[in-house]
Order: structure tokens, then C-alpha cells, then sequence
């Protein structure tokens, strides 16, 4: 497999993971509750339930959190969680917690269940610094925490190592996502405004979402869902050129030129820019190293 491939793929995958984390779950009406740690599903030997309006996970489903560490001592039965040296700690069958040093009283305490320790998934967000996210219609909880290296490259003066850095950043649907057609398409297309990292597109095959740094994450504001059989001129978003038949989210309003970034599996990754009229120039093909950088500069995006 070569080197544009393998980021290809890579890109596809996150795109996909966030998808299937949050719509496939609807599709199949599930009741269970999904819980994703930085833009990956993860689970454990007890399902996460919600007890006293608070969502009680396994301690390990958030072991992978950057720069945490999450330990149980079975002696005084205590969960302590080390946030880069910042302590904080719950005692089993306590509401009451240490957080960063200052008591906090918790709508539920930690259990055991079936031999694991079930704790409030909102006591470990706030003691590793985390930002969560109940998406309710989905029965979908998010949990966000970049690492240092994605906090410094979207404070790059580089847009193209800012945009990278924004693409990475942990995700939170605030919006339920909509499913596209069926179909094994891995052509995937990323739109950013003129000189912009902060906010970007992803679309693929009918489905467009919206995507908006907030503090240290991204949050999914915008899903649609286009006709790609019927052409129409979108006012607020000149470079969507199908209809849009369906929509969850409120629609942004982007009066500038964009760029995009084509990325096709198998295949290459091809580029250009789209004005603020709908006109669409095509300015060529990715090399291997564009490719793997998956955002590079695109010098005509100063004339848009």
C-alpha cells in the first residue's frame, strides 16, 4: 500500500468511525448507550446506564484518554484520577468527590457491577479536563480531550498544519448525522473558506456536514443530505451545488471562495478552489507528500 493511500484510508476511516458512531446507531434504533473517547467507539465488559440523570461508564472505557491516568484501589476502594499531576478521587458509595483539589458533590456515587467499577462519566470528564457531551436522540456520549500536539498545531501560523490540526481535534455531534446511500464509496471531499482553519465541509457521497472549532474541540453543527441527481444554486453555501432535501442543524452562511481537497481510494487526491459564485476551477493532482500531509497550501486560495 503506498504512502497516499494509506493517509487516504486513514482520513476515510475517522470520517466513517464519527458516522457509524452516531447514525448507524440510530438506523438500528438502539437503546444502548454509546460512549466515544476522541473520535473512537470504545466499550467495555458493562454497558454504561444512566442513573440519576448522570451516565455511569466502566473506569476502563476512558483509560485512553491523553495524558491521563485512572487507577482503582480495591483497599479503600477508591477511584483516583492523575490529570498531568493535577489528582482528583471518589470514593465507592460517595457522591462526594475531590476534583483538582475542591469537594464537589455528584448526582450518583461509583458502584460495582458485575465485578466492575461503573463511575460518573461526568466526574472523570471534569477531573481529566475532558469535555462531554450527552447527544441525546442518539443515546451517544462524547468525550474530548486533544492532545498537546493538536492544541499547537491549530495555533500555527501554517494554515495548512492549522487545518491539519483542526481535522484531528476530538469530535462532538451536537446534530444527528444523516446517512447517505448505500455504497462503498471511499471519495471523500473537504472544503475550507478562504484562509480559514477554524471551520471546514465533509462530504461524502450525499452527505455534507459542518464542522466548527469550539475551544479545544470540533463540534458537528450541520448535517444534509443532497440530491446528487438535481443541480440548484445554494445562496448561503455557493460551492453545494445539488439540492439539499434534507437538513438536521442550522445551515452556515460561508459568503467567500473555499478550496477543496478531493481524496478518492483507490485513486489520487485532486485540489482546487471554488469561488464565492459557484465557480469551480480544478488545479490538479496531489503529490505523494501532498497526499500524506493530506492539507496543503493551495497559493491560488489568495485570489479567491
Amino acid at each position: 500500500m503506498n504512502t497516499f493511500t494509506k493517509a487516504a484510508l486513514a482520513s476515510a476511516i475517522s470520517f466513517s468511525m464519527l458516522a457509524s458512531g452516531v447514525s448507524g446507531v440510530s438506523a438500528a434504533a438502539s437503546k444502548s448507550i454509546i460512549v466515544q473517547v476522541n473520535n473512537k467507539p470504545v466499550s467495555g465488559d458493562v454497558e454504561p446506564y444512566i442513573e440519576n440523570g448522570s451516565t455511569l461508564v466502566a473506569l476502563n472505557m476512558l483509560r485512553s484518554l491523553p495524558s491521563v491516568t485512572i487507577n482503582w484501589n480495591n483497599t479503600s476502594k477508591t477511584v483516583t484520577v492523575d490529570n498531568n499531576g493535577i489528582k482528583s478521587t471518589l470514593a465507592a458509595g460517595k457522591k462526594e468527590a475531590m476534583v483538582s483539589g475542591k469537594k464537589v458533590t455528584l448526582s450518583t456515587s461509583s458502584v460495582m457491577k458485575n465485578g466492575r467499577v461503573m463511575v460518573p462519566l461526568r466526574f472523570i470528564a471534569d477531573a481529566s479536563g475532558s469535555e462531554v457531551y450527552w447527544n441525546a436522540p442518539d443515546r451517544t456520549v462524547y468525550v474530548a480531550k486533544p492532545t498537546e500536539n493538536m492544541l499547537k498545531e491549530i495555533q500555527s501560523s501554517d494554515i495548512s498544519v492549522a487545518r491539519h490540526g483542526a481535522y484531528d481535534l476530538p469530535r462532538i455531534a451536537k446534530v444527528v448525522v444523516l446517512q447517505g446511500e448505500e455504497g462503498d464509496s471511499m471519495d471523500y471531499i473537504r472544503y475550507f473558506p478562504k484562509k480559514q482553519s477554524s471551520e471546514f465541509f465533509e462530504q461524502h457521497m450525499d452527505i455534507v456536514n459542518y464542522y466548527r472549532i469550539i475551544d479545544t474541540h470540533v463540534e458537528l453543527l450541520w448535517s444534509a443530505r443532497m440530491n446528487l441527481q438535481q443541480e440548484a444554486k445554494n445562496a448561503s453555501l455557493p460551492f453545494i451545488t445539488n439540492k439539499i432535501i434534507e437538513q438536521n442543524g442550522k445551515m452556515p452562511t460561508i459568503p467567500k471562495g473555499v478550496v477543496y481537497y478531493n481524496y478518492s481510494v483507490p485513486g489520487g487526491t485532486t485540489y482546487g478552489t471554488i469561488d464565492k459564485a459557484g465557480k469551480k476551477t480544478r488545479l490538479g493532482e496531489a503529490t505523494e507528500d501532498q497526499a500524506k500531509e493530506m492539507f496543503f497550501s493551495i497559493p491560488e486560495e489568495e485570489q479567491l
